[in-house]
């Protein structure tokens, strides 16, 4: 089954995707630890990020390129870049171990140069688009020319400019878009979703909507669930110093993994078939004998009632039995049927 084929499969659980990003702290050991941890949570994926600080920004010193408030206070873009990106090289060695482990490897390339290198070095079977790159078309345009779906983050687009981008990429050979609703704050307040507008996302040109998620906890992953989105994306990290870059607002192995068994609860909840009450139903009340009665006896209050179990006549039928003649004997507990009385 192809990826696109995975998630729009609605029998299964969301796939649920582990961002590395830069929670490696500059250690490859770290990063193939993160792999393995990912994996023995339940994720099906694995997510790396592909650039180098002078793909995604310029070396300035100015205010501008300063970030003044948040987890990276204080750093300029390119240093916090050059910290948290993953080296290159490391990207075939990292997509061994998850192959090996059974997980699907991808990354978000944030230029043209690195889409090449991941179709030259790991061959990803889809694309991750970051939300603050949607509006890169050369980008989108490069990735499009791969014939990979895409998931596309949206948390700073408008719903035009989000049209353009999906049609960018699919005027350029892409397959299959999925949309992943986003609030693209670090971590992000729940009070800031607004989940009932994630189905919108989803069109006659996108094949199917998911979730990024970059707030605390998994109660927004479950609900996005809930409300059907069939891919959750959440960044691990192995603990929360200073060097899991993005450790405020990952999740902890332990935490990831309740994560993943919440999320397919709910999943399953929302879609297995309703079991017949049938069993269940056995302890429904229903006419039974409470009294003995002998053929030819009046049946009445006194020697019938509604009770439990719900193996005799339905209590629905209770007026249309008071005052018949019973048409063989029966002892305390009999199941009163059709064919045990007649009308007066």
């Amino acid at each position: 089954m192809d990826i696109l084929s995975r998630i729009s499969e609605i029998s299964l659980p969301p796939l649920v995707v582990a961002e590395l990003s830069g929670n490696h702290g500059g250690s490859i050991d770290q990063a193939l630890r993160l792999v393995v941890a990912a994996k023995e949570a339940g994720a099906d994926a694995i997510k790396l990020q592909t650039y180098r600080p002078e793909t995604i920004t310029v070396e300035g010193k100015d205010d501008r390129f300063l970030l003044k408030s948040g987890l990276w206070k204080g750093k300029y873009l390119h240093d916090l870049y050059h910290e948290a990106m993953t080296p290159w090289e490391w990207h075939p060695v990292l997509a061994k171990e998850a192959h090996k482990l059974g997980l699907v490897c991808f990354s978000s390339p944030f230029d043209e140069t690195a889409v090449d290198f991941l179709e030259h070095s790991i061959s990803p079977p889809i694309y991750k688009v970051a939300s603050f790159e949607l509006n890169h078309f050369p980008l989108l345009q490069k990735i499009g020319t791969t014939g990979k779906p895409v998931l596309a983050s949206v948390g700073v687009s408008q719903k035009s400019e989000i049209d353009q981008a999906v049609k960018v990429l699919k005027d350029s050979g892409c397959p299959g878009v999925v949309l992943l609703y986003c609030v693209s704050e670090y971590p992000a307040n729940p009070s800031e979703f607004c989940l009932k507008e994630m189905p919108k996302l989803k069109n006659d040109n996108v094949e199917d909507f998911g979730l990024s998620d970059h707030s605390l906890g998994h109660v927004v992953a479950v609900a996005a669930t809930a409300l059907g989105a069939r891919v959750i994306e959440k960044h691990i990290c192995l603990d929360k110093n200073p060097s899991s870059i993005d450790g405020g607002f990952s999740m902890l192995p332990d935490e990831f993994a309740q994560m993943v068994e919440a999320v397919r609860t709910t999943h399953l909840a929302i879609s297995g078939i309703r079991q017949s009450p049938s069993g269940a139903a056995f302890y429904k009340r229903s006419i039974l004998v409470s009294s003995p009665v002998c053929i030819g006896d009046r049946l009445t209050p006194e020697n019938i009632r509604i009770a439990r179990p719900g193996d005799g006549l339905c209590p629905s039928k209770w007026n249309e039995v008071l005052h018949c003649y019973a048409t063989k004997n029966m002892g305390v507990g009999h199941p009163l049927s059709e064919k045990d009385f007649k009308p007066a």
